[in-house]
């Protein structure tokens, strides 16, 4: 019957993230072009370097561990980011059987296979699974080694199986190469092992850990960073003072909780443009529902997760660690709650949720006859969820995001098409441009530069004008490509000669004529 059921379940989820494979232009959530660019610089063999800049600079930002799984795709199948994308998609479909071996531990069923409908059709995680992002495959190398874990931990009472502590260890490594935040798995490892006395294990874990992150350390070293890239090292210990580093965690817990409802949305999407919302705007009780619906979740998570604790396992302790880790991110220049920070621990948020909620409903209903009570309600909540679900991902299927987004193959693909292979052009987003351009890439000069003398530094053969990505999509140019960099390249006719336009899209590609 699992056998089944899982089958089911991931051909189910595979048929709708098919369905929204094409939701999103790869290279407009910034990150994606990054890592393709990393991963090809890995399978030539240049190092960990942005290779879309003529002097190839250095990575200090993203781990690694993404762009060395999307390397050996990128040499057997170049240019090709559907195939890229359908890795991703990989990855998130082998996690609902991780997902499931891991939630049966706390969850009886038919309860387990209720909530693994709800989990496989969220429209958060299949959003993740078509974007070129390193979510899912972070999903599901923590998942795995969370389920090796639990599997050590069954061997353990029998013998020792030191051999398989080890190659948990080492995914836990990889895990956080992958994402940085993955150093919680790191740190639940040790101190569940701690918690229980387990001494040896212990032992050997940490000397793993320790010779594993050497190389990691030396490496980040390099660029003045530590254990995590010096890039991310500002983002998380930047601040100025520990006042301030309080006050921004204080910020991040409102946002995700309370005022942008980051995890009930994406656990219950109602606070979206979906039918249910638009068929109850017009109710003035909508707005106290929503906050109604807000504090009960989150209530039913908080108690769940108070329940679960006398009877805690690894991934309890792996959530509590993830949490403060995102809740930790510094980064002024953008969103620090965002909701794909949460996609990793979705299916433990929910189990919390549904452990909080049967409690309630034993506690509302005598015990002689909660059972007769607690299914039937789980079954009607289970059917609502999934048609919330259900109608987000339909939405996102026939109004696709990309459509309301800047298309980043304007311009770009004129120059794939007809530029020489050795040529260099100047855009605005340059690692962006680089996906559809294929050409090497530099940024706009500074405001202050001499556009000649910049030219004529870095070799530029052609000039991309185009705004920034934005969305909803517009034509409009940033300040200083409006009113001097555009200006100064067409008062020039005999340096820039015109060679491609699309003024509605506002973009122009101009060669340079000018010797360099």
């Amino acid at each position: 019957m699992k056998y089944p059921f899982l089958l089911s379940l991931i051909v189910i989820s595979a048929i709708v993230s098919i369905l929204r494979f094409d939701s999103f232009q790869v290279g407009t959530f910034y990150d994606d072009a990054h890592y393709i660019v990393l991963a090809e610089s890995l399978a030539t063999g240049q190092g960990y370097h942005l290779i879309n800049y003529p002097d190839s600079q250095p990575e200090t930002n993203f781990p690694p561990g993404w762009p060395i799984l999307l390397a050996p795709l990128t040499v057997l199948f170049p240019g090709n980011y559907t195939i890229l994308k359908g890795l991703t998609l990989a990855f998130w479909l082998a996690s609902i059987p991780l997902i499931y071996r891991l939630l049966a531990l706390r969850i009886k069923p038919p309860y387990l296979q209720l909530l693994m409908v709800i989990i496989a059709l969220n429209h958060g995680l299949i959003t993740y699974s078509v974007r070129l992002m390193s979510e899912t495959a972070f999903l599901f190398f923590s998942l795995l080694t969370l389920n090796l874990f639990e599997t050590w931990l069954r061997r353990h009472q029998e013998q020792t199986a030191y051999g398989l502590l080890v190659l948990v260890t080492l995914l836990a490594l990889f895990t956080q190469l992958i994402r940085t935040v993955g150093i919680a798995l790191l740190l639940a490892i040790l101190v569940y092992l701690l918690i229980k006395r387990y001494f040896r294990p212990l032992a050997v874990v940490t000397v793993v850990i320790v010779l594993g992150l050497l190389p990691q350390l030396w490496l980040n070293a390099q660029h003045n960073g530590g254990i995590i890239s010096s890039g991310y090292q500002q983002q998380v210990f930047g601040t100025q003072s520990p006042t301030e580093k309080i006050a921004q965690l204080w910020s991040n817990i409102k946002k995700y909780t309370w005022q942008n409802k980051i995890v009930t949305n994406l656990l219950i999407p109602i606070f979206g443009q979906n039918f249910l919302v638009t068929t109850l705007t017009n109710l003035n009780s909508i707005s106290l529902a929503r906050r109604l619906i807000n504090i009960g979740v989150l209530t039913f998570i908080l108690l769940g997760i108070i329940l679960t604790w006398p009877k805690f396992r690894i991934s309890d302790i792996y959530v509590g660690f993830y949490l403060l880790g995102i809740l930790s991110f510094w980064n002024p220049l953008v969103a620090t709650a965002q909701a794909r920070f949460l996609v990793p621990i979705i299916p433990f948020l929910y189990a919390y949720l549904l452990n909080g909620l049967l409690w309630l409903i034993r506690r509302i209903i005598p015990a002689r006859v909660h059972h007769r009570y607690s299914l039937p309600m789980a079954i009607i909540l289970s059917m609502l969820m999934v048609f919330l679900q259900l109608n987000h991902n339909v939405k996102d299927w026939q109004s696709p995001i990309r459509n309301n987004i800047n298309d980043l193959s304007i311009g770009t693909t004129w120059i794939n098409d007809n530029a020489p292979p050795d040529a260099v052009v100047m855009s605005r987003m340059p690692v962006l441009d680089y996906l559809y351009a294929r050409r090497q890439t530099v940024d706009y000069p500074g405001e202050n530069e001499i556009l000649d003398s910049y030219l004529s530094r870095h070799k530029i053969d052609y000039i991309l004008i185009s705004p920034y990505i934005q969305m909803p999509k517009s034509n409009q140019l940033d300040n200083f490509t409006k009113n001097k960099l555009l200006p100064a390249v067409q008062s020039r006719d005999d340096k820039f000669q015109l060679v491609y336009e699309s003024p509605a899209q506002g973009v122009w590609v101009y060669e340079v004529e000018v010797a360099n």
